[in-house]
């Protein structure tokens, strides 16, 4: 099969390409040749964040409801078999600075003393979690736990299988939670 030629595109093709790259700037770009014509399109990040609008409708709708406001992304990962673990029953946060710096002074100090914070996490199916944001002193890391294991099950987490980003907002002045899901998309068990 023949390929075709650069000059084949129609301009349309090239307006577009070149509106969408100018869209995305600075160290995010990498240049490729398509077909002869040199091509600048967007790397592919991990630390991209996606738009609202992909995270799923039910979470949005309720996040609503609730009044949200100051969203922020804490984290993405892969889940592992420790996050999944009825016998463990805690989500490990892997990015506890992002976190620790939307907290309240008051709740900072609750965790530093060995307390707990009461949180609510909205799951990708709008259902609402009550948790506990604790602090593990011996590792310095944020947990969530006290209905992790709920959550995992009524939404079938599996580890290696699904990716979570958790993002973190406020409703009033109490700490909430968005997890989002998505299944990997290639698993090699």
């Amino acid at each position: 099969m023949a390929r075709p030629k650069a000059s084949s595109f129609s301009p349309l093709f090239y307006q577009l390409l070149s509106s969408f790259c100018e869209f995305v700037s600075g160290n995010y770009m990498t240049t490729f040749k398509l077909f002869g014509a040199e091509i600048s399109a967007p790397k592919e990040r991990e630390d991209e964040i996606p738009p609202l609008s992909q995270l799923p409708c039910a979470i949005l709708h309720t996040n609503r409801g609730m009044k949200e406001r100051g969203r922020v992304l804490v984290m993405r990962k892969t889940l592992t078999r420790s996050d999944v673990s009825v016998h463990q029953s805690r989500l490990f946060i892997i990015n506890s600075k992002v976190l620790w710096s939307q907290l309240l002074e008051e709740e900072q100090l609750k965790l530093l003393a060995k307390e707990h914070v009461e949180v609510e996490v909205v799951d990708p199916k709008g259902g609402r979690t009550r948790m506990k944001l604790r602090r593990w002193q011996s590792l310095n890391i944020l947990v969530l736990n006290s209905g992790w294991v709920k959550l995992v099950k009524v939404n079938k987490l599996e580890a290696k299988v699904h990716r979570i980003e958790l993002w973190t907002f406020r409703m009033g002045d109490k700490l909430c939670f968005d997890l989002n899901v998505e299944r990997q998309r290639q698993y090699h068990p």
